[in-house]
């Protein structure tokens, strides 16, 4: 020992360095794994557990029951794959065509019914939860619908509840669709298992 000794409550500058400096590679080395990793082809992705969460499940149910194979029902659609943007696009970077493009491009509906053979577009169905009630929400679906309105597409909104009524439903898809109306007594109803009224 030189003799010099450290005095108590003095602070060792350099273990502190020393641990810094470990800290700092042992971070670069986990930074490293990580990027190797993703180098190999391991993306950072898993599965969804289902498409629809159980009260979208119970709806789609009820609207399949409603509409019967007279139509053909897509889940969570891209609008921006139901509606286009009415002018061409002049050049890549033609803004005019982007500006609306992206106005569509990452909002999506519940459900699109489509015709059998063809897939012509014939309505598109949102389920409101209690998030619709939101300010954001409140724009952002006068929004869609005014899109819709726009493209002479029917958009139909149906508040999220435990239950629907077969009945209802059809009674309020009929219009667009030239459904026949059920027989009376021919009400079923799909309980969801969500706790989401």
């Amino acid at each position: 020992m030189s003799g010099t000794a450290v005095p108590s409550g003095a602070i060792d500058f350099g273990m502190i360095a020393l641990w810094g400096l470990l800290a700092l590679a042992l971070l670069h080395v986990l930074v490293s794994l990580v990027f190797w990793r993703l180098k190999k082809g391991a993306l950072p992705y898993i599965s969804q557990p289902s498409l629809n969460s159980p009260t979208e499940q119970a709806f789609y149910g009820a609207v399949s029951r409603a509409v019967g194979s007279t139509v053909l029902i897509a889940c969570k659609v891209r609008i921006a794959d139901v509606l286009r943007v009415r002018f061409r696009k002049c050049h890549a970077h033609d803004q005019r065509w982007w500006r609306y493009f992206r106005l569509i491009s990452s909002k999506h509906v519940d459900l699109v019914l489509c015709e059998p053979r063809g897939g012509r577009i014939l309505i598109a169905i949102e389920l409101d939860d209690r998030t619709h009630g939101r300010a954001d929400r409140k724009r952002r679906d006068r929004f869609v619908d005014r899109a819709f309105a726009s493209a002479g597409i029917p958009l139909v909104r149906f508040p999220a509840r435990g239950r629907y009524d077969v009945h209802e439903i059809r009674a309020q898809l009929a219009p667009h669709l030239h459904l026949t109306p059920p027989e009376e007594g021919s009400v079923v109803c799909q309980k969801s298992r969500s706790s989401t009224p």
